[in-house]
């Protein structure tokens, strides 16, 4: 390669370089990186050098431009054992497929014929918040959203035998999650006693998630022919299910886990900091009662009345520009090449972060500021759209990103018609970098019914 320039970047201290500080904050410290030496980093990890990439031409390069060169990468061996080779994490022509199959399901007029249902199904779930509100008692939303879209999702991507499953399958994943290693702790070692013990808890839990999964599987060729699960429309016409389970066991259990456990997770995050940031501002809070009395009243969502509430949608737009879920993910390159006029050597780890991305100067006025305007059209005119990022870029973007805005807006509408929430007097709310940006410390909310 005839340029063997590297960007610049911090070399951080001792042997681990900037390591520890990526592990205990990595959404300020790669902000600050950006911040010191620009639209590319080379980051000092100790025994590696990783690369941030912030400017959008530049993630374009990586994303668009040089896509064949890199592929996915998963930070944590645990994500594949939880997902397998899903969508999120197969490569080549396996990714491929999968994608080209599961693509037609994804579009806007494919998840609008599924709105009532989905509907129907969220509004018994906030239904069921009354009672509490009623008692002036408190809720915790965090909880409270993973359950709900654990329901929706797991119905969505296996059909109606998931409801059922909904609650054992909350409690497996929620010990999934309690027993994720903590990567935060370099001296992490399974020679540590509650190291150990998280790690055998890990593998009991996923273990009662398979035998949850491959049981549905077994019954659904009983099920399937009134069903209007993600599941059913991996069958071929004419082909035998029983058989055709039988031989493609472990690929459907992978397919399904994948969407079910990304369609969840971000989504439940993302409308935790949506609600957060409807609190904070009492005047954003007015205008989403007003937009929803003035389209909606109280009637039920329709998919015209819902893509009518257009400040709700800048709302949930700007929430995901500050809080994204995923605030970063990364790529790993196959070859040498360049970026930005710099050498990327092969291996090397690339990140790209959202949360960095969106709070760049330069594309966004005050970006600090929390303000639904920026996403009205005439703001938005030469914006580059790899400024905006928060279900990543390129051939291998988020495949539900249409869906996690059409249920985002759903579910907001649908509180809003029925709760005031505002956040618990003294709850800390301060981010926390996990599998998603979640709230480190939950997010407790006071609850009350909406005046008739």
């Amino acid at each position: 390669m005839p340029n063997t320039v590297f960007p610049p970047g911090p070399a951080g201290k001792g042997k681990l370089g900037c390591l520890p500080e990526m592990r205990q904050n990595p959404m300020a410290f790669l902000e600050n990186v950006a911040a010191e030496y620009g639209g590319i980093a080379r980051i000092n990890m100790g025994a590696y050098y990783s690369y941030l990439v912030s400017e959008p031409k530049l993630i374009k390069e990586v994303l668009v431009d040089n896509f064949d060169k890199y592929k996915k990468n998963t930070r944590y061996k645990q994500v594949r054992m939880v997902i397998g080779e899903g969508m999120l994490l197969s490569e080549g022509m396996v990714w491929k497929e999968q994608r080209t199959q599961a693509q037609p399901k994804f579009t806007a007029k494919a998840l609008n014929t599924q709105l009532d249902w989905i509907s129907k199904l969220a509004a018994q779930f906030i239904d069921s918040w009354q009672g509490t509100a009623e008692s002036g008692d408190s809720i915790e939303l965090e909880y409270q959203f993973n359950l709900l879209t654990q329901l929706l999702a797991g119905v969505w991507v296996m059909g109606w035998g998931f409801q059922k499953r909904a609650p054992t399958v909350a409690g497996i994943y929620n010990q999934i999650r309690l027993n994720w290693p903590e990567m935060t702790d370099l001296k992490a070692s399974l020679l540590n006693t509650k190291n150990l013990r998280k790690a055998i808890n890990f593998r009991l839990a996923l273990r009662q998630l398979n035998r949850c999964v491959y049981e549905l599987l077994e019954e659904y060729p009983s099920i399937m022919h009134d069903d209007i699960g993600f599941l059913k429309h991996l069958f071929k016409d004419g082909e035998d299910p029983e058989k055709w389970i039988r031989q493609n066991r472990r690929s459907l259990r992978d397919q399904v886990l994948t969407l079910f456990v990304t369609a969840f997770e971000t989504t439940a995050t993302s409308l935790c900091w949506t609600m957060y940031v409807i609190d904070r501002y009492p005047e954003v809070k007015q205008r989403i009662y007003e937009e929803l009395n003035s389209v909606v009243g109280q009637r039920e969502l329709t998919p015209d009345l819902l893509s009518q509430l257009e400040y709700t949608e800048k709302v949930i737009k700007e929430s995901l520009r500050l809080y994204s879920s995923v605030h970063s993910f990364s790529r790993v390159a196959l070859q040498d090449h360049l970026i930005g006029g710099y050498r990327v050597p092969k291996d090397t780890t690339v990140i790209i972060s959202s949360y960095v991305t969106h709070r760049l100067a330069q594309y966004w006025e005050n970006p600090n500021q929390f303000d639904p305007e920026r996403f009205d059209k005439t703001r938005s005119v030469g914006r580059s759209r790899f400024a905006y990022i928060p279900f990543a870029a390129g051939h291998r973007n988020c495949i539900g990103s249409h869906m996690a805005l059409m249920q985002s807006k759903l579910v907001v509408a649908l509180i809003m018609q029925r709760y005031e929430l505002s956040l618990f007097p003294g709850h800390i709310v301060e981010p926390q970098a996990a599998t998603t940006m979640r709230p480190k410390f939950g997010m407790k909310m006071s609850i009350s019914r909406l005046a008739a």
